[in-house]
């Protein structure tokens, strides 16, 4: 039987190696929030999320708000198999709004992971059987100019990563100057995409459609601004680059409606931005269901934790068109565990044993912690 009996929240701001640049936002440090639920046993689970206010119209503050409310209301609670933990989650993910969503992700996971230590069964286990053994990770260069994109590719070569997706968003000769870079750092077989992060209106992202030809881009994510899903379904229906919505996918509600518009051609899935494995399963299934295709995504600064939930939703989802994340070393000062890291080609080795499947080790980032709480009065 599970009763978890205790919550602890802490905000965590881990520095990057680098900084991390985009057409929304500029790091320097990860900013996070890590949820760890126990049990009378001492058994623990561990929930990650990534309030972004320019995705989700989330903060920190505003997601520690929401778990200060919903998180209380589980502990005490007695759940009698993995299954009613599962039943659980799901109700309250249906009427979840647009503003929970990765403070609903920490929880979820945190639950999920903790229910897998005391039922013996795998977090991602509600998505379907383990199809995808291995999953290839792109990696991404950030928009911080040409010299800066071709030092990043360089590293990219080293771990043998063929595939690359690019922040554009400037002007026409910078995003040119910056493609060119990579194309010839990597090389003409490299699977190259852009990432607008909502720079343009429909007409001048058909244009850079067209400008960018010449690189042949695998994907082109969120062109337009996040709620203009009128210019992103006008540009949909005309551009040769399949369209990729990201800010504009956050709930199911969503999903529906980029489905309806016909507003994107490959729905871009984070596990903190939609809240959760559960409800990321449910997405993936319309997207199916739409003749949508899907992608993995995944916050910058993510620790260990929610790079397993992200492996889990990899493993599970045949036919993933691009996957992120698991890169957590390469750009955090440290992290919370070692086992996510890639092998050569940028390859992640699907997660076995119970929970989301890695044991994080939270002293390693003690001295990142900013703010900590108990949860409920445990």
């Amino acid at each position: 039987m599970l009763i978890a009996a205790r919550a602890e929240l802490a905000t965590v701001a881990i520095p990057f190696r680098f900084a991390f640049r985009h057409a929304l936002a500029e790091r320097r440090t990860s900013d996070g929030l890590l949820l760890t639920l126990r049990d009378a046993q001492g058994r623990t689970g561990v929930g990650e999320c990534t309030p972004r206010e320019y995705v989700s119209g989330e903060t920190t503050a505003s997601a520690v708000a929401a778990l200060q409310r919903r998180v209380p209301a589980l502990l005490g609670r007695r759940f009698e198999s993995f299954e009613d933990v599962c039943e659980e989650l799901a109700g309250q993910g249906a009427s979840l709004p647009r503003d929970e969503q990765a403070a609903f992700c920490a929880l979820e996971l945190a639950l999920l992971d903790l229910a897998g230590q005391v039922y013996g069964r795998s977090a991602g286990e509600p998505l379907g059987p383990v199809s995808v053994p291995r999953t290839a990770y792109s990696g991404v260069v950030s928009a911080g100019g040409a010299e800066e994109a071709a030092r990043a590719c360089e590293q990219m070569k080293a771990l043998g990563v063929t595939r690359a997706k690019v922040k554009v968003g400037g002007t026409i000769d910078d995003d040119l100057a910056v493609l060119t870079a990579v194309r010839q750092a990597l090389g003409e077989q490299a699977e190259l995409r852009a990432d607008a992060n909502g720079a343009w209106d429909a007409r001048t992202a058909l244009d850079r459609c067209t400008a960018f030809e010449p690189f042949a881009l695998a994907g082109l994510e969120q062109p337009c601004a996040g709620d203009d899903l009128e210019g992103m379904a006008w540009l949909t229906e005309r551009s040769a680059v399949p369209i990729i919505a990201d800010e504009s996918l956050v709930s199911l509600a969503d999903a529906r409606r980029l489905a309806a518009e016909r507003a994107c051609h490959v729905f871009n899935i984070r596990i903190s931005k939609c809240g959760g494995l559960l409800l990321c399963g449910r997405i993936r299934e319309l997207a199916r269901e739409a003749g949508l295709e899907v992608m993995l995504g995944a916050h910058v600064g993510e620790t260990a934790i929610l790079a397993a939930a992200g492996r889990q939703f990899a493993s599970r989802t045949p036919n993933l068109r691009f996957a992120e994340g698991s890169y957590g070393r390469l750009l955090l000062e440290e992290d919370v565990s070692d086992a996510l890291d890639l092998e050569a080609g940028g390859i992640g080795e699907a997660l076995a044993g119970p929970g989301l499947g890695v044991e994080p080790d939270l002293t390693r980032i003690a001295k990142f912690i900013v703010a900590r709480e108990t949860i409920g009065g445990g």
